[in-house]
């Protein structure tokens, strides 16, 4: 009782431990993650490795999948991009086992050491939080090594042996009972350090540590399709898509372990294998169960990466839409009973305004995803998104104009401008992607045009740039502080910078006859002239507030200006 008392116990700090280094890395880098998913939006290698180095970041490739579907989800990257990052993460936390699979005896209290002085010494909010990740790190060192004396210990009882030897003469429960047992510890990786333990104390067969390894792959599955089953549909694609192709690939392993272990002549055994991998490659049983377990995530890969396109596809159509997604959008804060309250009416029209906002910041996020992919359905979505921008501006302008027909405040009048200038604002910048960025977008994919890659690159800067910008207008927008204003306000010049370098290198392109610059000349200048008519609209947040503080000249916004 007491060696399983030790046993929950250190599973629990193993999983208390993976819990501090993901709040850590995600507060500390959270942001940096988010522009490396963006940047490598579109390209295979970036996205794989992002996702590979995140998993190993966080030690969790459930952690990783759920930060790539909720990307997916509010546009920041595509459904093939998310899909590929989770493929990454589950190769990376194959690695992040073997690496913590070392016993490096003194690594564990040197990492508790660094993190918690270091926690305790610091005063900035980044570095405490990257020292919470240090700490989690050796508390994750600290608890594999209780896992396997414990282990090694619970070997010794007959009574948990007899237990065990019956579970493995049927292969099948083993595989359910490791997928369960994942499912509880929530951490596959917990689970496949678990089994390697057991493993080498000889608790388990070599045979039946793999099926383990298998259960706990299936089971890393399921967990982020569970937990993100309310989202979008953007959202649940690339999870859906992981656990099929896990499944699969899990059933054609666990068929070809089967067929290796019962097809046995005099000249080949299964343990002929196990010798032969031990003495050319040097392959112990101790880490069977690790290369075991980092062969199969790479072999998922391999067959992800090559039917990428037909299965996103698939699970697409097979996946019912949301219940959100099945409600048209229509105002849902503009109460008309509030309208005698004009304080209360600002505020129901400001909040339906952060509803218009979402959306148009959806559209913006998700056109550069059409650049890279060519995907004609998602620029149809887009489009059809702009029919909401345009019903929520119409429905909030009439709101607006109702509530300055009551008495108000000199200060309230000027609010109900401000918002109707932001909400204007949206609708504009909902306007230009629909309108512009769209056509073009079309245009592209009829004329099958491909940028040049220095081209590519320059349009995803000042995307980047703008998306950037836009965070900060609406937290503007919100919080009316000063500060944020002013750096609104200089990001119009840094925005115009971008542009103005992109038109001056891709004259010069123009200049050296780059076939593909030529190709999509005017293309190009278009889409940055947008990019930068956007910012423009976002820049404007920034001049109620500047006005407001006395930093700038006043000048009162009125209706005929907007």
């Amino acid at each position: 009782m007491t060696l399983l008392l030790e046993l929950s116990g250190s599973i629990a700090l193993l999983l208390w431990g993976l819990r501090m280094v993901r709040t850590g890395v995600l507060r500390a880098y959270g942001t940096k993650l988010k522009r490396l998913a963006m940047r490598s939006e579109g390209r295979i290698l970036p996205a794989l490795s992002a996702g590979l180095l995140v998993a190993a970041l966080l030690q969790s490739s459930t952690a990783t999948a759920l930060i790539a579907s909720s990307f997916a989800g509010q546009g920041i990257v595509s459904v093939s991009a998310a899909f590929i990052t989770i493929l990454g993460a589950d190769v990376g936390t194959a690695i992040a086992a073997i690496i913590a699979s070392q016993k490096i005896s003194f690594l564990s209290p040197l990492l508790l050491t660094i993190g918690v002085f270091g926690y305790i010494l610091s005063s900035k909010s980044k570095r405490k939080n990257l020292f919470r990740a240090f700490t989690g790190l050796g508390l994750i060192l600290l608890a594999l090594s209780i896992i396997g004396k414990t282990a090694a210990h619970l070997a010794t009882y007959e009574t948990f042996i007899g237990i065990v030897r019956q579970i493995e003469t049927l292969p099948f429960l083993l595989l359910i009972f490791s997928l369960i047992f994942t499912y509880l510890a929530h951490s596959s990786l917990a689970i496949v350090l678990l089994t390697t333990g057991f493993v080498v104390s000889g608790l388990l067969s070599v045979e039946s540590g793999l099926v383990m390894v298998l259960g706990a792959n299936l089971g890393s599955g399921f967990l982020p399709v569970l937990a993100s089953w309310g989202e979008n549909i953007n959202a649940r694609v690339p999870v859906v898509t992981n656990l099929f192709v896990r499944l699969v690939s899990v059933v054609i392993a666990y068929y070809t372990l089967a067929w290796l272990t019962t097809n046995n002549t005099e000249a080949y055994t299964f343990q002929h294998l196990i010798d032969y991998l031990e003495h050319k490659f040097h392959i112990t049983n101790e880490f069977l169960p690790l290369a075991f377990h980092l062969a199969l995530n790479v072999f998922i890969v391999i067959v992800g990466l090559l039917f990428i396109r037909p299965l996103t596809a698939f699970i697409r159509r097979l996946l019912p839409p949301s219940k959100d997604e099945k409600v048209e959008i229509k105002p849902q804060y503009l109460d008309s009973n509030s309208i005698q309250i004009p304080a209360a009416a600002l505020a129901c029209a400001k909040r339906e305004i952060l509803v218009q906002a979402d959306i148009v910041q959806n559209m913006l996020r998700q056109s550069l995803v059409v650049y890279n992919t060519n995907d004609n359905d998602l620029r149809k979505e887009i489009i059809t998104m702009d029919d909401s921008v345009d019903t929520l501006y119409a429905a909030i302008k009439l709101y607006i104009a109702e509530i300055l027909q009551g008495k108000l405040s000199e200060q309230e009048s000027q609010q109900a401008l401000d918002l109707l200038s932001f909400t204007a604002n949206m609708e504009h910048i909902g306007d230009i992607v629909d309108v512009s960025l769209m056509e073009l977008a079309g245009r592209k994919i009829e004329q099958q045009a491909e940028f040049s890659k220095e081209g590519l690159s320059e349009i995803s800067a000042i995307h980047e740039a703008v998306n950037s910008n836009f965070e900060t207008a609406v937290n503007t927008f919100i919080s009316g502080d000063c500060e944020l204003a002013k750096l609104l306000y200089e990001s119009k010049a840094e925005v115009q910078k971008i542009e103005s370098d992109s038109v001056s290198m891709h004259l010069q392109r123009i200049g050296q006859g780059k076939p593909d610059s030529l190709g999509t000349s005017s293309m190009h200048l278009d889409i940055l002239r947008d990019f930068k008519r956007i910012n423009s609209h976002l820049t404007a947040t920034a001049y109620p507030v500047l006005i407001a503080s006395g930093e700038v000249p006043n000048r009162k916004l009125k209706v005929e200006d907007i």
